[in-house]
């Protein structure tokens, strides 16, 4: 299992700008320094094998996590995690788990569930209540990625439909939710995630 983190760096002004006006833009750029760094500690420290996909490799940010930081690249998200998932499975992977830096609240359960799910099916998804979902991990690099409508309640189901117009074996885990907007922090909190203060 290889897990391949999507990251931006915490850049003022281009991160969690839907936290804002509610946190200004240095607050709600902090806010996601701390959901990825929960991320991103988390696999490291489950997986063997963890990669981060950054908008700018180069930035500071990603530098004390030890891990390899490579390009996204250009593109809509879903060519950027197309072009991971082909990367990783073409450089031997077994199967590869895809994340996002909004469920730092996610239980190491829910992680660990998807890497055996995968073991014996071929594509598993963590559905979110906003139509989306936190997780996906594929045994092969399958296209699931193009004319999916990103951002959008489809998400979810369109991914689903790319999936079984492939004849993939599907597992969905228990639906969660994302930090998307200030009232998500609390309920991550509640679920036991400590933001910066």
């Amino acid at each position: 299992m290889t897990v391949i983190i999507m990251c931006k760096a915490p850049v003022v002004g281009r991160v969690k700008t839907r936290l804002m006006p509610e946190f200004s833009a240095d607050r709600a750029a902090a806010l996601h320094a701390a959901m990825a760094t929960t991320v991103i500690k988390r696999a490291k420290r489950l997986f063997a094998s963890v990669v981060i996909a950054a908008d700018d490799p180069k930035h500071p940010f990603f530098t004390p996590f030890a891990l390899p930081v490579i390009a996204q690249g250009e593109g809509s998200l879903g060519d950027r995690m197309q072009r991971q998932v082909n990367r990783l499975f073409d450089d031997g992977a077994g199967s590869v788990m895809l994340l996002g830096t909004d469920s730092p609240h996610m239980s190491e359960q829910r992680l660990l569930e998807a890497a055996r799910a995968v073991l014996d099916h071929d594509v598993v998804i963590g559905p979110v209540e906003d139509g989306g979902y936190d997780l996906l991990a594929i045994n092969a690099a399958y296209p699931l990625f193009d004319e999916i409508s990103w951002s959008t309640a489809q998400v979810l189901a369109q991914s689903l439909q790319k999936a079984e117009a492939l004849h993939c074996s599907i597992r969905l885990l228990d639906v969660s939710f994302d930090v998307d907007l200030a009232a998500d922090l609390v309920r991550a909190e509640a679920s036991g995630w400590h933001r910066v203060s």
